[in-house]
């Protein structure tokens, strides 16, 4: 299993409850979901070269793990968002040296 749980210093609604936690289930991220938040980061105007180090992107993904919308997300402090960041960069870093959860 591939969650990470983040401890936010301010709340977020998460299925109509107020919490200041945010589990991200990066089990729910695929391919498809990586080329479809790659396409709409693009379409809103997104043009970092290399896409792993695009925060827009990053919260995208990170929306899709925690169930969310990206709007509740962008909408964080900064040092929740930043937070939530590190635990995107650590799984697309991860993934892309061949590590997972497990390992």
């Amino acid at each position: 299993i591939n969650m990470e749980k983040v401890v936010l210093n301010g709340k977020i609604r998460v299925n109509n409850i107020e919490t200041n936690e945010l589990e991200l289930d990066f089990d729910k991220i695929t391919g498809r979901v990586m080329v479809e938040m790659e396409t709409k980061s693009r379409a809103m105007g997104d043009n970092t070269p290399d896409l792993t180090f695009s925060m827009k992107y990053q919260l995208m993904l990170a929306a899709k793990a925690a169930g969310v919308i990206y709007d509740d997300l962008i909408d964080l402090s900064a040092m929740d968002m930043m937070a939530v960041l590190a635990e995107v960069k650590s799984f697309l870093f991860a993934s892309a040296l061949g590590k997972t959860g497990s390992n």
